[in-house]
């Protein structure tokens, strides 16, 4: 600990300190919901956890400069997730172990969510898991808000679609 009390780490990038304080309130009290967000997104926990906790590692040091940190949070995480989808496009998804016990609706709704394009996944889960408003979608995936509209439409549409189509199978 430095003079003020505040918890202070060495910085790779400068060799300097770098002051941590305030982040682990943010850590317990965020970290959950960015990981619902993440895990919705990404389809994986494992992912999840690792875009989480990426965030939080490169934000941590400023944390104490945001206003409101958690909004600054779960656009970072949202955009690490678009970031990800990007690079691991074509990889094959992998299939849980036999003995596993899932709730068909929820794994037809993954699977689902999954086949979505990027950015209508991210207006549904935004609009539907984080309960936030067109506005604050809009600025979230950087368009206008009837782009969010149409996307959170559409995206619903699509759903709508895949799981009748799942039903009739």
């Amino acid at each position: 600990m430095n003079w003020s009390g505040r918890t202070s780490v060495p910085d790779a990038r400068t060799g300097g300190a770098t002051d941590w304080a305030g982040s682990e309130a943010v850590y317990v009290s965020a970290y959950r919901q960015l990981l619902r967000v993440a895990f919705v997104l990404t389809g994986s926990g494992a992912e999840a956890e690792d875009v989480v906790q990426d965030v939080f590692a490169k934000v941590g040091p400023r944390i104490a400069e945001l206003d409101d940190p958690v909004p600054y949070l779960r656009v970072a995480v949202v955009n690490r997730c678009r970031s990800l989808h990007r690079r691991v496009r074509s990889a094959p998804n992998p299939q849980p172990p036999d003995d596993a016990v899932l709730d068909v609706g929820l794994t037809e709704l993954r699977d689902a969510l999954a086949d979505l394009p990027i950015k209508q996944r991210t207006a549904l889960v935004l609009r539907y898991l984080c309960d936030l408003p067109d506005s604050e979608i809009a600025k979230i995936l950087n368009c206008r808000l009837a782009t969010v509209r149409s996307h959170v439409h559409r995206g619903l549409a699509e759903l709508r679609i895949a799981l009748a189509d799942s039903k009739d199978a």
